[in-house]
């Protein structure tokens, strides 16, 4: 039996997840997920779940500030526990280059509505008393820094992507993969093929 969906996304870690969470967001109701497996039996289950806002390259500083307020959205709901922690974090400079790009950065990040605090030696040691700082440039502060339980994540999101309309099969193997004449795509699983 040939059944059709508009999008397929294969992997049900927490990549395909979001893909299919942010398809059904977009309205597209006929996404359809196909995981062989359990949803994060692949890399994601093992991941360490570290959620940094600091880059010095603008898309993935907006990539990053916009998955910081996804997951606060997320985790704002008891029905998503995804144990998601702002910690913060300090980055350490030892030379002048390093401090140049943490004021480049800086500069980026407020542009982007995001606020980063340079921290003189003496600064952090005020903050941090245990940090040797003699041989340091300086620091930056990251407020926004955390970290997640990517399988929770991953769950959250395909919670989600289901209230909105997304589909996710389990234990459905992709066996192959083939563009017709007419540009539309042809997926064979081991429970069937998919246009």
């Amino acid at each position: 039996m040939t059944e059709h969906a508009r999008v397929v996304v294969i992997g049900g870690g927490v990549v395909g997840c979001s893909c299919l969470y942010h398809l059904a967001a977009l309205g597209i109701k006929d996404a359809l997920l196909l995981e062989r497996d359990e949803l994060t039996s692949g890399s994601t289950w093992h991941a360490a779940g570290n959620l940094p806002t600091f880059s010095a390259s603008w898309s993935i500083l907006k990539l990053q500030k916009y998955s910081a307020a996804l997951y606060r959205k997320l985790a704002a709901s008891a029905e998503n526990p995804i144990n998601y922690h702002l910690t913060g974090s300090v980055r350490l400079a030892h030379g002048r280059n390093r401090m140049d790009e943490f004021h480049h950065v800086k500069s980026m990040a407020k542009a982007n509505g995001l606020e980063y605090e340079i921290l003189s030696p003496s600064d952090l040691k005020d903050r941090y008393p245990l940090v040797e700082t003699h041989d340091l440039q300086g620091a930056l502060w990251d407020p926004l820094d955390g970290d997640i339980d990517p399988s929770q994540l991953t769950q959250a999101l395909a919670r989600e992507a289901r209230l909105l309309g997304g589909t996710i099969r389990r234990h459905t193997r992709v066996t192959a993969l083939a563009q017709k004449p007419n540009g539309e795509w042809l997926v064979t699983t081991d429970k069937g093929e998919i246009t």
